[in-house]
């Protein structure tokens, strides 16, 4: 991939200059960076089975789970006039022999909603190291535009699971304050007492798809209370960029 970076000590600044360099904006180039993208990510799961799972971290692993990343987004996103070097790369180890007992991965995005419905989004974050949790959560229609938007730490608690209930709880919460319990369906039970009140349709995302949400529970860590917003305009800057990426990945075009 040509990464040099030997003139930089800093890995941060490295990254950056390696990832806008003009010839990214190349079909060639934005193959280049979904392969580095997708290293990275390889190697943080791989990080992440070594440390809380005990494996054994293996570059040879990491590797073919890249290539396999590489594959996918080349086939969903039909790349064009990409150079021999890269089809040979992209052809080696093709046989799923080679890599036993591997799921393939899939390109994931938000799914819009049914057109007069209403989509909540939430997710909680939680950091043992700070003893810090949040929760956030967004409310979007069929067109993917945001009716509100909430981020609230947590505290004293011990799991993230206890904080992503939280934050469907308070999301539930806001959808009765801004009076869309009308527009949902499927009566929730055992969560809290609001949904009681609510009627709505729950269902897992992969975090892939749950982009939005993921960052405002982020965002939430270092809030000290509750912070709502009604434009996609007042949005945290990290919220933003995933927001409009959802919007221009459905519609394929530039999101205001």
């Amino acid at each position: 991939m040509q990464f040099k970076n030997m003139a930089i000590t800093n890995a941060a600044d490295g990254i950056i200059s390696f990832l806008t360099h003009p010839r990214i904006t190349t079909a060639e180039g934005c193959l280049i960076r979904c392969t580095f993208m997708a290293v990275l990510w390889e190697i943080w799961c791989s990080r992440n089975m070594a440390r809380f799972q005990g494996r054994d971290m293996s570059s040879k692993h990491i590797i073919n789970r890249s290539m396999l990343s590489v594959r996918v987004i080349c086939t969903t996103a039909h790349f064009q006039k990409i150079s021999q070097p890269w089809l040979d790369s992209l052809r080696q180890s093709n046989s799923r022999n080679e890599i036993p007992n591997v799921i393939l991965p899939k390109a994931v995005r938000w799914i819009t909603p049914p057109r007069g419905r209403l989509k909540l989004n939430v997710d909680g974050a939680f950091n043992m190291m700070l003893d810090e949790a949040g929760g956030g959560g967004i409310l979007r229609d069929h067109k993917g535009n945001m009716c509100c938007a909430f981020a609230m730490p947590y505290h004293d608690l011990k799991s993230s699971l206890e904080a992503e209930a939280l934050a469907l709880r308070d999301g539930l919460s806001m959808c009765c304050r801004k009076g869309f319990k009308e527009e949902l369906s499927l009566i929730l039970q055992d969560i809290a007492a609001v949904t009681k009140r609510v009627k709505a349709e729950i269902s897992h995302v992969p975090r892939e798809g749950n982009k939005v949400a993921d960052c405002l529970a982020g965002f939430a860590l270092s809030c000290v209370h509750l912070t709502t917003w009604d434009s996609w305009a007042d949005l945290p800057n990290t919220v933003r960029d995933p927001y409009r990426l959802d919007k221009m990945n459905k519609y394929g075009y530039k999101a205001p």
